[in-house]
């Protein structure tokens, strides 16, 4: 559910408050557990000599007005250790841990607390700013039970609360967020105007980022979250578009797909929403783009465009295109752009200029050229002489490889993984609701195995301060824990760090779908191109031979930071560097008319 390394004392008092003992351990793995059928939680400290578990239940108080500089206690006022055991009040203190885990910690128990106290939490305000306000003490009484009081905690980087209905889901990720640009805030008041926004940039310009700060300023009950894959939709805690619009795959006839959208739950979706958010739009298919139209405005009974849904939307149309089967399958692909309801929709296209992955200007002019597939061969050759040597590996980390094959990614894992002769450790998720959309949405694996000497990929940001984000590599050094394992990472910028589980979340409208807890890695000595798309890698060797779109090596090559951390394998397929004369045109006429919102259609 959450855990943490800290430093760890337990005071243990009998109900007068004498004190009996104190136990005390330093870098001790503190996590929270679901036990039994009835899914009650405790809390596990994974003491070296024995582990203790402390049952999370009223009555008890948490004291978390200085989570923010890693300090923590939780008082159990009248816990019983063993069945029958006797009554204590156990005092336990938690110092220098981690902050951002820190605070996801003491989140989820005060979410417990609340649930077992029957009161719901109150979503906050998402219009607010995050993170800045201090922690605020909110004691609550507690009917009928046999403790007087509880005192539990909330800060306004909480994005939303959610309730035992599940009606709301909890943040996905609760740091403070870096401030935009100027370019990037006027993406944001354009759409807090009610405008239906396309915003686009090359790799590494922050829309990621971007659409983060967008819905933290929109209501969380009508704002749906969606993308294209499922991958890009977890990652910012919604659904597929598909998913979102009750069509499945979208096979059959556009009145098929109208009647499956206007049941059930997808008809409540369609009606209570009032913006549509689509991240990676470069991958949905502009033929769709034209049904969902002609299903919003069906469902809704409004011929207002899309229905009346402010739409915002986010993605590349450079790198790579929407998924199509066999030759028949590209020539009839449309892009989005292409389709007449775009242009019914949207009422102005902003791009994002300011490239923050990449500081080397060199290779900023050179993926450009490659995106829009000006790349002449002198420059070409250039850059295969000067990353065709090993990368410095004396840190133990690997460099990722980039294929553009599925099969050779798995299959490269499952080698290496094989070949390391430690014990392997293997990691179960906990899944809640859906589990059909958590196995296409969630990047978290059902079962991940993991042995020291691992290569290994961080899944999800776990704490931004210490540079621990999605995509940052490392290596497994050794696991923590007696009973309770779990792997210590070093990662390539130096940080090493005891990574614990997490929740990944799929919702919406605000209403919960599904949760997955599990460690947030995945093996790393292979990657696909597909799945690389939105990360930013430390350091990758990319093999190109094989590949089979435009905009495959622009993507592959925009992964890393710098030249330093690139390596080539072999050729580069012709095609890969190849941009569609398509993507071409729309880009030029929206550079030509940026800036004049008279260009673009208004509804």
């Amino acid at each position: 559910m959450a855990s943490v390394t800290t430093n760890v004392r337990l005071e243990y008092r009998d109900t007068s408050g004498n004190l009996l003992r104190a136990q005390s351990g330093k870098q001790v793995v503190v996590e929270l557990q679901r036990v039994g059928f009835r899914g009650k939680t405790q809390l596990s400290l994974a003491f070296p000599a024995k582990e203790v578990c402390l049952p999370v239940e009223p009555p008890m108080s948490l004291h978390a007005a200085r989570t923010q500089d890693g300090i923590m206690s939780l008082c159990f006022m009248r816990a019983r250790l063993h069945p029958t055991g006797p009554i204590m009040s156990l005092q336990l203190m938690l110092s220098e841990a981690d902050p951002e885990q820190l605070i996801k910690l003491r989140d989820i128990v005060d979410m417990i607390l609340m649930r077992a106290l029957g009161k719901p939490l109150q979503p906050l305000c998402p219009n607010k700013p995050q993170g800045q306000n201090p922690v605020a003490s909110l004691k609550r009484k507690a009917s009928n039970m046999a403790a007087p009081s509880m005192s539990t905690f909330s800060t306004e980087s909480r994005q939303s609360g959610w309730s035992a209905s599940s009606k709301g889901p909890p943040a996905q990720d609760q740091e403070e967020l870096p401030p935009l640009t100027p370019e990037q805030q006027a993406v944001l008041d354009l759409i807090k105007a009610g405008k239906s926004v396309f915003f686009t940039g090359c790799a590494g310009t922050g829309k990621s980022l971007l659409l983060r700060h967008i819905l933290r300023a929109l209501p969380a009950s009508s704002t749906f979250t969606t993308a294209s894959t499922g991958l890009a939709a977890c990652a910012l805690g919604g659904t597929t578009i598909n998913a979102f619009a009750g069509i499945g795959r979208a096979e059959g006839s556009l009145d098929v797909l109208k009647a499956a959208a206007a049941k059930g739950d997808s008809a409540r979706r369609w009606r209570q929403a009032t913006t549509l958010v689509v991240d990676e739009v470069s991958m949905v298919d502009g033929s769709l783009f034209d049904k969902l139209e002609s299903i919003a405005r069906h469902v809704r009974k409004s011929q207002q465009a899309f229905g009346g849904i402010q739409l915002v939307l986010a993605g590349d149309f450079h790198q790579l295109p929407p998924v199509t089967k066999g030759k028949e399958g590209m020539a009839a692909r449309r892009f989005c752009f292409e389709s007449p309801a775009w242009w019914k929709c949207v009422n102005a296209s902003l791009q994002l200029h300011r490239v923050f992955r990449q500081a080397d200007s060199e290779f900023v002019d050179i993926l450009a050229a490659i995106r829009s597939g000006a790349c002449s061969k002198a420059v070409l050759a250039d850059l295969q002489r000067r990353c065709s040597r090993e990368l410095d590996t004396s840190d133990g980390i690997l460099p990722t490889k980039l294929y553009t094959h599925r099969e050779d990614v798995d299959l490269i894992n499952k080698q290496q993984l094989e070949a390391l002769s430690s014990e392997a450790v293997r990691f179960a998720c906990m899944d809640a609701g859906s589990t059909d959309i958590l196995k296409t949405a969630c990047p978290a694996r059902t079962v991940l195995e993991l042995k020291v000497g691992a290569q290994v990929m961080l899944l999800r940001n776990i704490s931004a301060r210490r540079g621990l984000v999605n995509g940052s590599r490392g290596v497994v050094q050794r696991f923590a824990g007696g009973t309770l394992k779990l792997p210590v990472v070093r990662f390539a910028n130096g940080e090493v760090s005891t990574v614990g589980k997490e929740r990944w979340s799929v919702a919406a409208g605000g209403r919960l779908l599904g949760s997955r807890m599990q460690i947030p890695l995945d093996l790393a000595w292979a990657m696909s191109v597909h799945k690389s798309q939105g990360m930013t890698l430390d350091r990758v060797e990319v093999c190109l031979e094989r590949a089979f779109e435009a905009g495959m090596a622009y993507v592959a090559l925009s992964r890393v930071k710098s030249l330093e951390g690139l390596r080539l394998l072999g050729g580069i397929h012709p095609h890969a560097l190849t941009a569609d004369a398509k993507v071409v045109k729309f880009y030029k006429t929206l550079q030509q008319n940026e800036g004049d919102s008279r260009a673009w259609p208004s509804r």
